[in-house]
């Protein structure tokens, strides 16, 4: 088997494995991005709210609050050079009784204004006026007017799509069986048996960033799985804003959050638990997610849910992000620990690893004709193209077309939907996942890829191989 070079091999395909690979591909690297699964943001980065956080309520002096702070920065300009999906709708945080005012009060409000956050409390009429839906029996809220919504999906392949058009390799559904210190630096073998001769390993596994750690010896942190559950609803919530419980000390509790896309989402739950791909709904889960939003949203439990799921957040025994060189190898940089607010995190993570990389010794040269932003790749000028193929979403063939000429295309018809927005209406596929089945098999697609013993997608530079052994 083949070995390959790189300077940089970034391990996990998340919303912070690649923000990371995207930062370093403007640098004049060999890089890779290695992930077990057949596509990008399949664990806890395509199962969440999708709220971008501001960090006001971010612990003071953590690094969460550190890359929270810098990614407030970086957003505006991502947003729009990466073509994400992204509405600053604001978010309140609503007091029901006056011991969570005094909550608020006493700790929010001045979180908020040593993080550097606008905040503003207001009264129950001026919370109604922008939020009808919300119970009359709050006393008030706190509102902070620069949190936002986006998709989450698109950030995360945004990501990747970027780096790849620059350069970067991306290999999925070949997931990493072992790291070997050598003295070029490490030595990663993959599932394929194909390994990878690197300087440095970005380990940004999300749950399983530990057992990464542990292949070098390193046990400093420990990884538990919080489930969380939520459900979808598609009627009508009569709020502009996204609507936050006071948090306790464990989760920041049950939301209703509107999505980008239409509909609004309840949840999530927070369970721990020890199987870390355990990602199943339970009834128990949604009666907590109703019960919790009811007592924000009355008519909550009234709403029709189209959809349900469940991710798995990372929670690190170190009760913070771990961004740092491994005290093991420091040839070894974790991005680790990333619970709740990575996506709001990612372009900060981001900074923060290229930062620890160059101190660790990776010599960082600009590469003047790395691309900044996402191009137009694609026209329809083909009359079949309009035919609409998701009657419920109005997506057309020509969309669907277009995903598997991307950088990165997808292999299964989960990929398809998270990039068309396809069997994610009401009928939930039922009609229109044929048609998609055969647009896969006439595009060249190895769908199913999942399941299929030894195949793997590699991307390099923006074209796409497969190959099954």
């Amino acid at each position: 088997m083949q070995t390959i070079f790189k300077d940089v091999v970034v391990i996990g395909g998340g919303v912070i494995g690649t923000a990371i690979l995207r930062k370093l591909s403007f640098y004049q690297l060999e890089i890779a991005l290695v992930e077990k699964q057949p596509d990008l943001c399949e664990g806890a980065s395509k199962a969440n709210s999708g709220i971008i956080h501001t960090g006001f309520d971010a612990p003071l002096g953590t690094i969460e609050a550190e890359c929270l702070k810098r990614s407030r920065n970086l957003w505006p300009q991502l947003v729009e050079d990466l073509k994400i999906p992204y509405i600053p709708c604001g978010a309140v945080m609503v007091a029901t009784t006056e011991e969570e005012k005094n909550i608020i009060e006493g700790k929010y409000i001045p979180n908020a204004e040593a993080n550097g956050v606008e905040v503003e409390w207001v009264s129950i009429e001026e919370l109604l006026e922008t939020n009808p839906a919300v119970t009359s029996k709050a006393i008030g809220g706190l509102v902070i007017p620069e949190e936002a919504i986006c998709d989450p999906f698109t950030a995360t392949r945004a990501y990747a799509e970027l780096a790849a058009l620059n350069g970067a390799e991306v290999l999925l559904g070949n997931g990493v069986v072992g790291i070997e210190e050598i003295p070029e630096g490490l030595k990663v073998t993959l599932e394929n048996k194909e390994e990878i001769v690197t300087k440095y390993v970005v380990n940004a596994a999300g749950v399983y960033s530990d057992q990464i750690a542990r292949f070098i010896g390193d046990e400093s942190f420990l990884i538990t799985p919080r489930k969380g559950q939520f459900l979808l609803t598609e009627e009508a919530v009569e709020v502009s804003q996204v609507i936050l419980p006071v948090p306790t000390a464990k989760s920041k509790g049950t939301l209703i959050s509107p999505v980008v896309f239409g509909g609004f989402l309840l949840g999530p739950t927070a369970e721990d638990q020890e199987d870390k791909d355990d990602r199943s709904t339970s009834p128990e889960g949604i009666e907590q997610i109703l019960k919790g939003c009811e007592k924000l949203i009355p008519d909550a439990r009234g709403y029709d849910s189209i959809r349900q799921f469940a991710g798995v957040r990372a929670v690190c025994s170190l009760g913070d992000f771990v961004i740092k060189p491994s005290d093991v190898n420091n040839h070894m940089i974790h991005a680790a620990g990333i619970r709740s607010t990575g996506l709001s995190a990612s372009p900060g993570v981001a900074e923060m690893v290229g930062e620890k990389l160059e101190e660790a010794g990776l010599e960082l040269r600009v590469k003047e004709e790395a691309l900044t932003e996402i191009p137009n790749l694609f026209s329809d000028d083909d009359d079949e193209t309009g035919e609409i193929i998701c009657l419920c979403r109005s997506i057309s063939k020509g969309e669907i077309i277009n995903a598997f000429k991307g950088p990165i295309p997808p292999v299964t018809i989960d990929g398809v939907k998270r990039r068309t927005g396809a069997t994610l209406g009401e009928c939930q596929g039922n009609c229109c996942i044929p048609k998609i089945m055969d647009l896969m098999k006439e595009n060249g697609s190895q769908q199913p890829l999942k399941g299929l013993q030894n195949s793997y997608l590699t991307v390099k530079g923006g074209e796409t191989s497969c190959t099954t052994n």
